[in-house]
């Protein structure tokens, strides 16, 4: 796999290429926009000065420790110089974890998020990793872009899930690879 994907479309060129630290701004621009989406505001975070008081916000702060290590990676989607979507894969030991995955709302069913699992995918099949696992909403449109690639519902059992009381309206899927 190269390094960077391209999705040509008419109306766009999105690239998808692995996170970069030049490209830290961007990220941030990105996660300000999709919590927004959310009703979100995040202001008061500064990039470079992260407020590691946010446990939801850690992992960006950390990514070189959380995705970058080992067999995982995190990519973003350009068109031209705006972040338009991103993914994050992270090692688990006996699998690799999609953490984190957004495209910008004017962006969605434009083959973007599909051109990111695929990136990950590829990585993951390089990297020898034997499955790809993920949370992802019951009824969200990610359940559907998941399936397409052959993720499946899991049974969720094990003390690695007692701590996720709180994702009730959230399934577990797997891909074997």
């Amino acid at each position: 796999m190269s390094p960077h994907q391209a999705l040509k479309r008419a109306e766009f060129v999105c690239l998808v290429r692995p996170f970069q630290w030049g490209d830290w701004n961007g990220l941030w621009q990105l996660r300000k926009y999709q919590l927004a989406e959310e009703g979100i505001k995040i202001d008061d975070v500064i990039p470079g000065k992260p407020d590691l008081s946010s446990a939801y916000e850690k992992d960006y702060h950390r990514i070189d420790q959380v995705y970058l290590a080992a067999r995982g990676n995190f990519w973003m989607a350009w068109i031209d110089d705006l972040p338009v979507g991103h993914i994050g894969a992270e090692d688990k030991g006996d699998f690799v974890e999609l953490r984190r995955m957004y495209v910008r709302a004017e962006y969605r069913r434009c083959g973007i998020g599909t051109v990111l699992v695929q990136t990950l995918i590829e990585h993951c099949i390089e990297q020898k990793v034997s499955r790809v696992e993920l949370w992802t909403a019951d009824d969200g449109p990610g359940l559907f872009l998941y399936e397409k690639f052959g993720f499946r519902k899991v049974e969720i059992t094990g003390k690695e899930f007692d701590s996720r009381s709180d994702q009730d309206e959230q399934i577990r899927m797997r891909l074997v690879l």
